[in-house]
């Protein structure tokens, strides 16, 4: 019978306060996820803001708000995809070492997959070729668009660190919040 490894947590402690430093796996998942969330967070308000433009100059109806939801899921999926691909690309480099056209070349990529992962599925039988030709531009400044902001805010976080921290890259990460678990042996097993 197999058994598997638990994962394990490396805390340390001082004073009041406990680290708790997460494997790079667990990290980056939380990350992609993260990154999802807030594409998709941000296009949703974009998606609203305009949606209520066009409600006001009439060229939308209230029924057409549930495309806020479809972006912001599509938004999510783009920027899971995103940021998986930039934790490998850009693995251990400082957020002030990767530039701004590489990060939006790999947002509009996620963009550009999704809408060929859509086209294939059905899109290209029940688009007409403008529709087609708008959903390719959309999709595309969606993840170039979400990426560019992504990384912009990375970058004044990072900025915005306590004087006597270090700017952590792609790859590290500590959470200030204890975990449940702590590094325990391993027995052997017989």
């Amino acid at each position: 019978m197999t058994r598997f490894r638990e994962p394990e947590y490396f805390a340390t402690q001082s004073g009041t306060h406990m680290e708790v430093i997460m494997p790079r796996w667990l990290r980056v998942i939380r990350g992609m996820i993260g990154t999802g969330l807030t594409f998709a967070a941000g296009v949703g308000v974009v998606s609203l803001l305009l949606g209520l433009v066009g409600l006001v100059l009439g060229e939308v109806s209230p029924g057409d708000f549930g495309m806020v939801g479809k972006f912001s899921v599509v938004a999510f999926l783009v920027g899971v995809g995103f940021s998986g691909v930039l934790a490998i690309t850009a693995r251990g480099r400082p957020f002030e070492k990767i530039s701004l056209r590489y990060v939006t070349t790999l947002g509009a990529g996620g963009g550009l997959l999704y809408f060929l992962f859509i086209a294939s599925m059905n899109g290209f039988r029940s688009w007409s070729p403008l529709n087609a030709i708008g959903n390719l531009v959309i999709l595309t400044l969606l993840g170039s668009g979400s990426a560019a902001v992504t990384l912009l805010v990375a970058r004044r976080a990072v900025a915005a660190l306590n004087s006597g921290e270090e700017s952590r890259s792609l790859g590290e990460g500590v959470t200030g919040r204890p975990l449940v678990r702590r590094a325990t042996e391993q027995k052997p097993s017989p």
